[in-house]
């Protein structure tokens, strides 16, 4: 396995950052990370290792206001700019791997904005991959996003806990990835009232326009998952006009991809599976 980065810069200017694992050999094609929220791309090597095993590169960049690309913490002043940043993510990876399909590994908060991406940009991808993406929200989670509309515009940069620790034992089911996930110094524990705003515009408008996505879908969800719920997900692959596969993982949290005895693997099996149903097609 060989290891590299590059760097790149926003159409405002930031300075973002994204890590490169490559397979030993010819690269089959390439899947890119679109990471949840506080989190950052570093912590998806393991995940990624599922991929390169399989002969595809794995590409894991961090977005803006997270991990070490620039950018306030945990803060988007507007969809626009993530789509802008996702165009770009996307473009310095094709040039990267000229000729070669680029898929889109999503998870929770990347899930959520590359659907709407899918819908407002049309991009030139092989596929997406959306896991625990926040589409439909628990009930206390819809009403607080409604002081988050009024509030948008008159503190978009104030911060509040992101609210997982109140419900930590519901996230995952192994306590050294949630123990790890408290530790970790570059995880951001908050969100600001305008990202908040940000990624419950882009599930209603995933959500409203999802028969307009044009790449193929794979669309997962724990069932027992309480930070996003997996109707949500239901409700957008039915919704997919086209190429759109859900699966539902009965008994698992919010964290598929981390979850215990033999599940991860399973999930990152899975998934690994539908690209390489897929990448024939590309």
């Amino acid at each position: 396995m060989h290891r590299d980065e590059f760097r790149y810069r926003s159409k405002d200017n930031l300075n973002l950052y994204a890590r490169v694992w490559k397979p030993e050999g010819d690269v089959r094609g390439v899947v890119a990370l679109v990471h949840g929220l506080g989190e950052y791309g570093a912590r998806y090597a393991d995940i990624g290792a599922s991929f390169i095993d399989r002969g595809y590169a794995f590409v894991a960049g961090d977005l803006r206001g997270h991990g070490v690309s620039e950018g306030r913490r945990a803060f988007v002043a507007r969809l626009d700019d993530f789509m802008d940043d996702l165009d770009r993510y996307c473009g310095e990876i094709q040039a990267h791997f000229p000729g070669k399909p680029v898929f889109l590994y999503c998870f929770s908060m990347g899930s959520t904005i590359t659907a709407a991406y899918l819908v407002r940009r049309h991009p030139r991808l092989a596929g997406a991959i959306l896991c625990s993406g926040g589409f439909v929200m628990p009930a206390a989670s819809a009403a607080a996003m409604g002081k988050v509309r009024m509030l948008r515009h008159l503190a978009p940069t104030m911060a509040v806990s992101n609210g997982m620790g109140a419900i930590r034992d519901k996230v995952c089911h192994d306590v050294g990835v949630l123990d790890a996930y408290d530790a970790d110094p570059l995880v951001y524990k908050r969100i600001t009232v305008g990202l908040a705003a940000v990624i419950g515009e882009a599930g209603a408008e995933a959500l409203a326009r999802a028969g307009e996505i044009q790449v193929p879908l794979l669309v997962m969800h724990g069932e027992d998952d309480v930070v996003a719920l997996p109707q949500g997900s239901k409700r957008l692959a039915a919704g997919a006009s086209g190429d759109a596969t859900l699966k539902l993982w009965p008994g698992l949290y919010h964290f598929i991809h981390h979850e215990p005895d033999g599940a991860k693997e399973q999930v990152l099996g899975f998934a690994a599976d539908w690209l390489d149903a897929h990448i024939a097609k590309a």
